[in-house]
């Protein structure tokens, strides 16, 4: 429940639902194709200590569920040097 109520705060207006809808369709699709379960990340956290990420197409990625897991809610700044 808290997960959906920060989505539904970092949704900004702009953001195209339709586009999101497709990315976690792909994910669906990949994980049914390849047998490796997959999850739609979010790129920036939606919360963190450092930044606030948005639930937009933009901040979304497709990983692995091991890669996503491992990943946490980690942020390090070096990755947009």
């Amino acid at each position: 429940r808290r997960r959906t109520e920060l989505q539904e705060k970092a949704f900004p207006e702009w953001a195209s639902l339709e586009a999101m809808n497709e990315i976690y369709e792909m994910a669906r699709l990949i994980t049914e194709q390849t047998g490796v379960e997959h999850h739609v990340d979010h790129i920036i956290p939606l919360t963190h200590e450092l930044v606030c990420g948005l639930h937009c197409e933009a901040n979304l990625q497709i990983l692995t569920a091991k890669e996503n897991l491992s990943k946490g809610n980690k942020f390090d700044p070096s990755w947009f040097e």
